[in-house]
């Protein structure tokens, strides 16, 4: 797997220490962002570890990682603007990206050259960041009230051309 030209064997083991430890509080954190959606102190921890994961891999050399980890932010900065809202789908394609980056940072550790296609992860990121959140105004939502008092149901439906 090719690197940057100038990095050391030391440079190395502190990016894949820092990777494993930024890897570990994202793991934890996307779990919660999916119980504690409006946390913002959660959510700019989040955006600061794939943030830093971004750039480190990025000096690297470590494109795969670095592209991975921008569509990453990149979604997550929508959310923190409140242009997305988080969604379990949100989440899930989250938790495979991070997966992603487990396997990733794992290639780079044991120095084999299989590197895992990042391509279709971060086309689920785009696709994820590129939702619109649905506006829903007030007298739909009291039509909405008036038919679940009434027994009826409601659907949302969401279609993609």
């Amino acid at each position: 797997m090719p690197l940057a030209a100038d990095i050391t064997p030391d440079d190395l083991k502190v990016f894949l220490q820092e990777a494993d430890d930024l890897i570990e509080l994202l793991d934890e954190d996307f779990i919660r962002l999916g119980q504690e959606a409006d946390n913002a102190d959660l959510l700019q921890e989040i955006f600061r570890a794939a943030h830093t994961l971004k750039g480190s891999s990025g000096m690297l050399g470590f494109t795969a990682m670095a592209s991975l980890t921008h569509a990453m932010e990149d979604l997550l900065d929508r959310v923190r603007k409140h242009t997305l809202q988080v969604t379990p789908e949100l989440v899930d394609a989250l938790l495979a990206s991070l997966d992603g980056l487990k396997a990733l940072k794992s290639s780079l550790a044991d120095g084999s050259d299989t590197t895992l296609d990042v391509a279709p992860l971060v086309a689920m990121l785009r696709e994820a960041a590129a939702a619109e959140a649905l506006e829903v105004g007030a007298g739909v939502l009291e039509r909405l009230a008036a038919a679940a008092d009434a027994g009826e149901h409601a659907h949302h439906v969401r279609v993609t051309l």
